[in-house]
């Protein structure tokens, strides 16, 4: 073998075995990987597990909340509190080589399962989740999720030109990746395989995801809520030349026995009607979770596809856990109450509190009775105009794209955030040393989550930054060492917004964000000149 596969990819974060470097020893990696006989009998580590925690706003009850219309909290019924609404997401990931075994059968799955939908093209343009569609044929550069929600609402514009107006039925997967039901993801994984039973190699993988155990990252924190050994974990880079928790496997087996570090297994469950409880669930934060999640999906997408696309000309698309299809008003009944049936019969279920129903059609918008394409939300009651379709991120009411609300109040609630902790630095240092001025320096917060990073002129990627090593989380929650020069243009939310603008060729995304300045200012002016 000439060439490292693309599967074996190096992971920086910290873990409770050594990080390994897979430039030097990536031929013996792949060789063990390979052998099917070695993976039969490998014993697993168990994984991290952490959850990330996010504020969600939420419409609080009337009675409750007069003349508020959102709210961080809510009134609950049942315990007769006011709650606060978090969404919060669990995450596990695996030992470093754990994770290059994960890589490799996802790498065989992909390849099964893109095989398959290469022979069934419109099933293939109606799953966009977790694959890598070229953008066309002249650009080989893979869609994203700006360009699946573009496709979907020129879908619904053409379908109203067409037929003079469409309902959409948006629906989403409760708990997803922690509801899979174990039998029918072992059908799924042995069908793709063409086998009856899984091979002994795939099966211990299998148990791997199913049966898995996990060790919580609080753990292994110096106390709850605090931050890690920062000495020890420095001790062990300098005298073991690698990352770890533990300096070797004998400190962790140790750790094990004497009950420090606890040991948990799979705690996801499903009830059953008969009062007992179903272990379920598959880990999220695995290189496998994403092409396990639409491999046990593939029949249920495929009788969608027969009975509703190509039988009725439907629009169907699932984006992971996210389902949209438009028909004709009076098919949405049937239609939900069919999704409804084929989610139960795969023993997943639909959160019906994002499920909602739109009616998209042309309507008058002033005095001159000038007409535009419009959403009207269907409700018990009746019908709710200029109520948007969330999808992907998105917000569309027929006349306009806008980014979804709930994610530039995450933006707005990072970015004060880093500069309610900065302000925070900046105060105590100038209380310990009055010459030190207080101050938050605009760039450092631009570089995060402001204006991106500007090219050179004469060279694209001439622009270096200095090397620094910091402890981060990263986008799936794992807890890393940063220790890189920057090369070019640095990706974040402002970027992100400028290609939502070049694709959809319009700035009302960039016009979203015109109070940023004013938002950044009034933070300072709270959290650090006000201050005391």
């Amino acid at each position: 073998m000439k060439e490292m596969p693309k599967w074996l990819k190096a992971k920086g974060y910290l873990h409770i075995t050594e990080s390994i470097s897979v430039q030097t020893n990536w031929r013996l990696y792949v060789h063990r990987i390979k052998s099917s006989a070695f993976i039969a009998q490998y014993a697993f580590y168990p994984l991290l597990h952490r959850e990330l925690k996010e504020r969600r706003y939420k419409k609080p009850t009337p009675n409750k909340h007069k003349g508020k219309k959102r709210a961080h909290s809510h009134y609950c019924v049942l315990s007769k509190k006011v709650e606060r609404s978090i969404k919060s997401r669990p995450l596990h990931y695996a030992t470093h080589f754990d994770s290059l075994i994960y890589a490799y059968y996802a790498e065989i799955l992909k390849d099964k399962y893109e095989s398959f939908l290469k022979e069934h093209p419109v099933l293939s343009q109606s799953i966009t989740a977790y694959r890598t569609i070229a953008i066309s044929k002249t650009d080989s550069k893979g869609k994203s999720n700006i360009h699946f929600a573009k496709e979907s609402f020129e879908e619904i514009t053409n379908r109203v030109q067409v037929d003079g107006e469409t309902a959409v039925l948006a629906m989403d997967l409760k708990s997803f990746f922690s509801s899979l039901d174990h039998n029918h993801l072992y059908k799924a994984w042995a069908n793709i395989l063409t086998e009856n039973e899984l091979p002994l190699d795939h099966y211990n993988v299998f148990k791997a995801c199913t049966r898995f155990r996990y060790i919580l990252l609080d753990d292994l924190r110096i106390k709850r809520n605090r931050g890690f050994d920062e000495e020890k974990l420095a001790l062990i880079r300098k005298k073991k030349g690698y990352k770890s928790f533990f300096t070797d496997n004998k400190e962790f087996r140790n750790a094990i026995k004497t009950g420090k570090v606890p040991i948990y297994k799979n705690s996801f469950r499903r009830k059953e009607e008969d009062g007992t409880k179903t272990k379920v669930g598959i880990p999220q934060g695995l290189a496998l979770s994403s092409i396990l999640a639409n491999i046990y999906l593939l029949e249920f997408d495929k009788k969608i596809i027969q009975e509703l696309v190509k039988k009725k000309g439907f629009f169907y698309r699932r984006y992971s856990d996210d389902i949209l299809i438009c028909c004709p008003e009076k098919e949405l009944k049937n239609t939900q109450k069919y999704i409804n049936d084929l989610v139960n019969e795969y023993r997943i279920e639909i959160s019906k509190d994002k499920t909602e129903c739109f009616l998209f059609k042309m309507d008058a918008y002033n005095k001159n009775n000038d007409q535009r394409l419009t959403s009207f939300k269907i409700n018990e009651s009746g019908y709710t105009p200029h109520s948007p379709l969330v999808y992907l991120g998105f917000e569309f009411r027929g006349y306009n794209v806008l980014i979804k609300s709930a994610n530039l109040a995450k933006y707005y609630r990072r970015m004060i955030s880093i500069i309610k902790r900065r302000s925070k630095r900046a105060i105590k240092l100038s209380k310990a040393n009055p010459t030190i001025p207080r101050a938050v320096f605009i760039n450092q917060i631009k570089k995060m989550y402001n204006s991106p990073l500007k090219h050179s002129k004469k060279k694209e990627n001439k622009q270096i930054f200095r090397n620094r090593s910091y402890l981060v989380v990263n986008d799936r929650g794992e807890f890393e060492f940063e220790s890189q020069q920057i090369l070019g243009r640095q990706s974040n939310y402002i970027s992100y917004i400028k290609r939502c603008d070049e694709i959809f060729n319009t700035k009302s995304f960039s016009l979203q964000l015109k109070k940023k300045n004013i938002i950044i200012g009034q933070a300072i002016k709270k959290h650090l000149i006000q201050a005391r």
